[in-house]
């Protein structure tokens, strides 16, 4: 149906045009005529109705009676009645422009907007510029054009309107005005700024000069802050600022100005401008809210955390029974200063909430912020979102936030977007020691042993103190099968990293295959000091295997005691079984096998076959125990240590074997 501001413009506008080329054909018609149109005005529709049928019955083609018959069949929800009465009025006498006007309002009505538009135009073509007729088809045109979607073509009518019959047509200044502001948001919801702009310096245009009434003052003002803020959107603060600073030189005691000023320094971190505009916001008090909240971005900026966090706590106490952007952000700003004065675990509990009640990070800085905390709690997902926004729109070229979006990711478990955010950050800065890292960590994850190490020595180049690095380097060459190395990084990482019971572990086994003993038992020590319970069993293993090597009688001992103090695995206790010659080695494995997944059984029975051929292989079995290795092979994956000892192992006997030395035990 047609918009409410339509009808009530026809209703007003022609009304006056109907009137005047009413032409009585006799007294009793003139008299019921006068009835009707007077029951019509006060909105008595029946009585007006009545009156129509008693003109009609005396003369069924008298138009004035037709026509504000169509007027009432509209008012009554009979929009088809009304146009068949329109139509008949419209034959009767062609030419007449009201006529043709009341017809286009009756189509407009039954939403068949554009035979509506084409009988309008068709009167502003042939009507006089300075006529009544026209400057009402004008004004019609307009409305239609608004209520089909063309706000843009609607303005020009309107504009045009108004260019014509200036002395009477300043009501279609309101009505271009609003056509513009239409034709700007669908500009806007497209994100064509250009558009947006150049919609609103022709409405501007529009206005210029016009000093007559307190609404096109008030267009005029809110048209300039608009554009303000779609240059913002379009990346053109600066003009903003600009733009807003030469209207407050004409409208000093603009509110809306100076806080829309007021926003854009704080987002573009114009803190100078801000401390000359604050005292204007502060000296209102409905805006004390407002003056806390800038008042604390500028004492973060100045580096006084302390200052900042009171400025904030106020606002907030200021706002407690009122939620909104503004206390989300103030709560933001206050995690920020908590963390600034060493209290991480507040500031991040605090900046959590201030996304949870709808705080939005707008610059590229309160998207780091932001992420780095949610990173930290893991809630990774929200944290993608936010990076993405600006990494992948060419929003910024901060390696932080592509850095973090690449630990979001691999925490979310996309290795291949993690690696892509990675190789981004690096490419914007190749010198980024942790990047480098975990980029390495990334490639040796997916095989790329060469590419992974590569990286990694790189990082260490950068950073030579740095124990993860040397630890990851480790873990690389482990990988690749070169023990030697392995055990070489590895033990930096545990000189540097005393009281990690982990990597003494992991150096104690390293040294155990390369048959670095002594090593190999000064790091098990360590981790059993460290450790002394919920002792990981490979370490029980492997000491049984170190004592063996002196004293087999002891090593079982020292075992069954360690089963005794402990709470082990039945698979220990089997091993235990079997070294005493008490349980066969099929019997071991078939244990070993049953798990409740077929991951669990796989690296059971890996790790099982391994130890069983130390046993065998200190017993100088060489062959069971060149076997057994084998067997580890076959059972386990390259991810597995055993398999890697296994295979090192195995190298062993190859070489020492083409060399003719004994394959014995050292």
């Amino acid at each position: 149906m047609m918009s409410h501001t339509i009808r009530s413009f026809v209703l007003f506008s022609l009304l006056p045009l109907l009137i005047l080329y009413a032409d009585p054909e006799t007294t009793r018609i003139d008299f019921y005529y006068g009835i009707a149109q007077g029951n019509y005005l006060i909105g008595d529709l029946e009585g007006a109705a009545k009156g129509v049928e008693q003109m009609l019955k005396l003369d069924p083609n008298y138009t004035p009676a037709l026509t504000l018959n169509a007027r009432i069949l509209l008012d009554l929800k009979q929009p088809a009645l009304a146009l068949s009465t329109a139509e008949k009025a419209l034959k009767l006498d062609p030419e007449n422009s009201e006529h043709k006007l009341l017809k286009a309002l009756v189509l407009g009505n039954l939403n068949r907007r554009e035979e509506a538009i084409q009988v309008v135009e068709a009167v502003v073509q042939s009507a006089p510029v300075k006529s009544k007729h026209h400057r009402v088809a004008s004004k019609l045109l307009g409305l239609l054009l608004m209520a089909e979607g063309n706000p843009n073509e609607a303005a020009q009518v309107f504009n045009q309107s108004y260019l014509n019959n200036p002395e009477t047509a300043q009501g279609n200044l309101v009505l271009a005005g609003d056509a513009y502001l239409q034709t700007i948001n669908q500009a806007l919801l497209k994100n064509d700024f250009h558009a947006a702009l150049n919609t609103t310096d022709k409405a501007l245009e529009l206005l210029q000069g016009q000093t007559n009434g307190d609404i096109t003052v008030q267009q005029n003002t809110q048209l300039h802050i608009l554009r303000a803020r779609i240059l913002t959107q379009a990346g053109r603060t600066n003009e903003a600022i600009k733009d807003l600073q030469v209207l407050m030189r004409k409208q000093p005691d603009n509110l809306e100005a100076i806080l829309t000023l007021a926003s854009l320094c704080a987002t573009t971190e114009n803190w100078i401008l801000l401390q000359d505009i604050l005292p204007s916001i502060a000296a209102t008090p409905e805006f004390q809210d407002i003056a806390l909240y800038l008042e604390g971005r500028i004492a973060i900026h100045n580096g006084r955390a302390g200052t900042a966090r009171e400025a904030f706590e106020l606002g907030l106490r200021i706002l407690s029974d009122r939620p909104g952007k503004l206390r989300a952000s103030m709560r933001f700003y206050r995690g920020v200063c908590l963390m600034q004065l060493g209290r991480p675990q507040e500031g991040d509990e605090e900046i959590i909430q201030s996304l949870d009640d709808g705080f939005r990070p707008e610059t590229e800085k309160e998207v780091i912020l932001a992420s780095r905390t949610l990173v930290r709690a893991r809630k990774t997902h929200q944290a993608i979102a936010l990076l993405e926004a600006i990494t992948l729109n060419r929003v910024t070229q901060s390696t932080e936030a592509w850095n973090l979006l690449g630990r979001a990711h691999h925490a979310e478990g996309s290795i291949t977007l993690s690696l892509s955010a990675f190789n981004q950050s690096l490419s914007i800065q190749s010198d980024q020691p942790e990047t480098l890292a975990l980029r390495g960590t990334i490639l040796r994850k997916l095989g790329d042993l060469e590419g992974a190490a590569a990286d990694i020595q790189k990082a260490l180049a950068l950073d030579p103190a740095n124990p993860a690095f040397t630890y990851s380097l480790g873990l690389i060459y482990l990988q690749s099968g070169d023990l030697t190395l392995a055990q070489k990084w590895i033990a930096k990482s545990a000189k540097k990293l005393p009281d990690d019971p982990g990597i003494h572990l992991l150096h104690a086994h390293l040294a155990y295959n390369v048959e670095a003993y002594r090593k190999a038992q000064n790091a098990l020590e360590t981790y059993l000091r460290l450790v002394p319970e919920k002792t990981n069993e490979s370490a029980f293993y492997l000491e049984y295997a170190l004592i063996a090597q002196r004293d087999r009688t002891r090593a079982l001992d020292t075992l069954g005691q360690r089963i005794a103090a402990s709470k082990v695995s039945p698979l220990l206790e089997n091993f235990l079984d079997y070294a005493r010659s008490t349980l066969s080695r099929k019997a071991l494995l078939d244990a070993a096998g049953h798990a409740e997944s077929a991951e669990t059984a796989q690296r059971q029975l890996c790790e099982a076959t391994y130890w069983i051929a130390q046993h065998e292989r200190i017993d100088g079995n060489h062959e069971k125990a060149q076997e057994l290795l084998r067997l580890t092979l076959q059972i386990g994956s390259p991810d597995y240590p055993e398999y890697q000892f296994a295979q090192w192992q195995l190298s062993l006997y190859r070489q020492r074997s083409s060399s003719g030395e004994t394959a014995t035990a050292q």
